[in-house]
This record gives structure tokens, sequence and C-alpha cells, in this order.
């Protein structure tokens, strides 16, 4: 058998000395602790900044004794920004979505506070716009405009995750991520490349992120 830890205490009941045993052993994590769901604020805070590109995401995310954590994390994206020096312009909207799971360090599970380290895979698929000022045909003399709609591209990349979460009420929770993106794939159209690629950011092979969440544990 396991070995249990008892506290002893003693208690006078009707003239008599009385002992009872405690079984102060720490308790285990439920097999399941339930589910999650949570939404990021730094893309509300970059839509109403007017930012060059935003992302509004939500996820949601399962509760394996307080240690295992599947996620699966759906957001859109979106730019419509202009080159002040260039004139260059660039336009897209999309849904992306990952998938991963989280390993949470944090021993004290009963405090609902959780440091994790994560992984995810990321994709989109979309359309986008670009276009530049145009030029001049070096035969015929006259202006040819740089203009592309509906170019179609796709990317897949893979994410490494580390968070801290705390319990500030009962069921709500904060909590703050930051990622390092690495792509594994990406085609694109021929006429330009895309500036930014939904969910995973401006257009590279590695980049950083980060997301501000607010979690509802149910």
């Amino acid at each position: 058998m396991p070995a249990l830890a008892f506290a002893q205490q003693a208690e006078e009941k009707e003239g008599q000395t009385v002992t009872v045993s405690v079984d102060t052993s720490p308790k285990e994590a439920p097999v399941f602790g339930g589910v999650a769901v949570t939404g990021d604020l730094v893309g509300v805070i970059m839509k109403l900044a007017n930012s060059d590109y935003s992302q509004m995401e939500v996820a949601a995310r399962l509760n394996f004794k307080e240690k295992y954590f599947p996620v699966f994390e759906l957001g859109y994206g979106a730019s419509d920004c202009e080159g002040a020096e260039t004139g260059n312009t660039y336009y897209t909207q999309a849904p992306y979505f990952r998938i991963g799971m989280d390993y949470n360090f944090f021993k004290k599970w009963q405090t609902g506070n959780r440091m994790y380290l994560g992984v995810r895979y990321g994709f989109t698929s979309f359309k986008y716009d670009i276009s530049a000022p145009g030029f001049a045909d070096p035969v015929w003399g006259n202006e040819v405009p740089f203009v592309f709609n509906g170019l179609s591209a796709n990317s897949h990349w893979g994410e490494i995750v580390f968070g801290l979460e705390t319990r500030i009420w009962k069921i709500f929770h904060l909590g703050w991520n930051v990622r390092y993106k690495i792509r594994m794939s990406h085609s694109e159209a021929s006429q330009g490349r895309p500036w930014y690629v939904p969910g995973f950011g401006k257009y590279g092979t590695s980049g950083l992120g980060g997301t501000f969440n607010v979690i509802f544990d149910i």
C-alpha cells in the first residue's frame, strides 16, 4: 500500500481522550480538470491603434492532471497598409489556426497558477492584394501600372511557447506568453510576396510574437 501521511489530533469527549487520524497527504490533481476558453487582448489593442496589421484570436484548452494542456487556437488576421516612402500598398484578411500542447511546470496546482512550455503547429491559406507606383515603359514611354489583386498564398509554421498564468478570482485567470515562430513551408504568387501572413506576422523565415490572455477556466 502507498504510504500516507497522518496527523494525530486529540479530542476530549465525555471525559475520554479520542485520537483522530487526519490525512495530510497531498491531493492529486484530477485526471480531467476541465476546459478553458481564452481571448487575446493584444490583437484588440493593435486593432484600436490602427496598426499596419492586427490579428484577433480565441482559444479552447483542455486540462489533464494540471500538467498537460492540449490547445486549439483560432484567429483572424488582417492588414491594410501603405508605405509612407515607397507608396506600395498591401491588403489581406483571412483566418488561421494553431494546434498544440502546453506542459505546466508549476507543482502547486491548487493555486491555479501555471508556468508552461508548449509547441504549436500553425496554418493559413489567404489571398492578398499588392500595388506600387507605376513605372515608365522603356519602349512606348507610357506608365505601366503595378497592381495585382487576389493573389493566393498559404503558410505552415511551428511555434515554441513560454507562458505564465495566474488566477485572479475563481474561474477568472490572466496570462501572457511569448512565441518563437519558425516557418516550415510557404507558397506565394510569382507577382510579389505577401508583406504580412495571418497568424504568423510579417513575412520572414522566423519571428517573435506573444499574447496577453483573458482566461475562463471552467
